[in-house]
């Protein structure tokens, strides 16, 4: 999963523009984001960022912002040129650091900026090159492309599903493993009755990368969106596959086989997980709630400041984008939003 999405040269997520034919993102790509539906998104975030900035940091400090998994700085813009507008004095008093590490698409991004500045963004290739007294930093749907472990429910014991090689087929294949020994409490903390066959997953990858990311700051907010659950209902027996998943040409699969290097490889969030590191980091949850509340109650200011107006076209275009990323049956109820805090440096 790492070598599929994140290779270099024939990774995934390493592709761009430069490489015709290939769009990830989209109605031309393989998969919609909360993003490629319109700037609405990235204009609620930033209603959201001020009201935080306020309530939390008093507007006593510069506010600085922090994206990680921003890929091609679309999210970035989008809230820059919406805290523009809706901002007052800023953007003379906040920095928005979209961190990249990845070298080419670091590098991408910095000409793009050479050749079209956008006040107040910059590009860093490093979390800790991130770092700020205080800040807010923003994910959205980064974790879900963190490489996974592969757990198998089989002869009433658990297993690890490896990646293997069939000689006849010329292919890569599953093979069963046993169980390293530092899964075994956790495994075992998961209950019983799974069925034979069952497989699931666990992503170790998210508890370094949450204990750095907690250094980003000695006063912050950390906002991570994606879609996953909470562990009693990302484990539960009746979750027979899992959740790792494929997309190609927004068709969904199960075989990370079939097209490496041009689908897109995914796996649900084990928000427990995430607590339990940022927890070890220093942190506190504040907040865990479905995208469509928590835009709600970011969009309030802007959907006050309509009533009574009759709405233009861009008004209607921005509502109609509103409707797709809060509808429960959309993006509302899928993707959720956990915040986490240290507000008392």
């Amino acid at each position: 999963m790492d070598l599929a999405l994140y290779h270099p040269e024939w990774g995934y997520y390493s592709r761009r523009d430069d490489d015709p034919g290939f769009r990830e993102v989209g109605r031309k790509g393989d998969f919609y984001t909360s993003v490629s539906v319109g700037d609405t998104f990235g204009r609620l975030l930033a209603h959201r960022l001020l009201m935080a900035w306020e309530a939390d940091f008093q507007r006593q400090q510069p506010l600085v912002v922090v994206e990680q998994g921003g890929h091609d700085g679309r999210l970035a813009r989008d809230i820059l040129a919406a805290l523009g507008e809706i901002g007052g004095h800023l953007p003379g008093s906040f920095e928005y650091r979209l961190v990249e590490p990845r070298a080419s698409l670091r590098e991408t991004l910095e000409r793009e900026l050479k050749a079209t500045p956008v006040p107040g963004l910059r590009v860093c290739a490093s979390l800790e090159e991130a770092r700020a007294p205080a800040g807010i930093f923003l994910c959205n749907e980064l974790l879900d492309a963190f490489p996974v472990d592969l757990l198998f429910f089989s002869g009433g014991a658990w297993h690890e599903r490896r990646v293997g090689w069939d000689e006849d087929e010329s292919r890569p294949c599953w093979v069963t493993a046993p169980l390293r020994p530092e899964w075994r409490d956790f495994v075992s903390s998961l209950g019983g009755g799974f069925p034979e066959g069952c497989q699931t997953e666990i992503c170790t990858a998210v508890d370094a990368w949450m204990v750095e990311a907690a250094r980003l700051f000695e006063r912050g907010l950390w906002w991570i969106i994606d879609y996953g659950h909470e562990r009693a209902d990302y484990y539960l027996p009746q979750r027979t596959t899992g959740t790792l998943r494929t997309y190609h040409q927004h068709r969904a699969g199960e075989d990370p086989f079939a097209h490496p290097g041009e689908q897109d490889l995914t796996a649900h969030v084990d928000f427990t997980r995430v607590e339990e590191a940022a927890t070890r980091g220093g942190l506190a949850r504040r907040l865990f709630t479905d995208q469509h509340h928590f835009l709600i109650e970011a969009a309030r200011p802007w959907l006050l400041s309509l009533e009574g107006m009759r709405p233009d076209p861009l008004t209607v275009k921005r509502l109609r984008q509103f409707q797709t990323l809060t509808h429960p049956a959309m993006m509302g109820q899928h993707f959720k939003v956990m915040e986490l805090a240290k507000l008392d440096a």
